[in-house]
């Protein structure tokens, strides 16, 4: 059970201090440790990010919301064909996200140059690659 005052939008140490103010000396929650409170809001987290215990039906779910709401998403699970003319294998798993408010960051604010990091194995899944796009904007600084 997730004691209710742990939430999110508090600082660790707010937390701690909030459940010492609650909890007498004689409850268990008075003594809860930073770690125990940074696992309890993991599990938080987790309950609104995963959508559905199955990885590809939460990822697909979070997908069709995110297109819901006019952000460009591009998804292509490993069990999908890949579009005609990508080159892309038939087995990889894409994924590409920029949200509304990027787009239009990136409209307004920088437009020329595209700056493009990868880096692999930083989820559970092996093979994995995560590219990270940055742009400039018109003085030169990365956005």
């Amino acid at each position: 059970m997730i004691p209710p005052l742990i939430t999110t939008d508090l600082t660790y140490y707010w937390q701690k201090r909030e459940m010492r103010d609650v909890f007498s000396e004689q409850e268990r929650d008075h003594y809860m440790t930073m770690g125990e409170i940074g696992q309890i809001r993991k599990d938080i987290e987790r309950e609104s990010i995963r959508l559905d215990p199955n990885d590809a039906k939460s990822t697909r779910i979070w997908v069709e919301t995110l297109q819901s709401e006019g952000n460009f998403v591009r998804y292509k699970d490993k069990l999908d064909r890949p579009p005609e003319g990508s080159n892309l294998a038939e087995d990889v798993f894409f994924l590409c996200i920029q949200m509304k408010f990027q787009r239009e960051a990136f409209q307004r604010l920088g437009n020329a140059f595209l700056g493009v990091d990868a880096t692999h194995n930083c989820t559970q899944y092996e093979g994995i690659l995560l590219f990270t796009m940055m742009v400039q904007d018109h003085w030169g600084k990365g956005m």
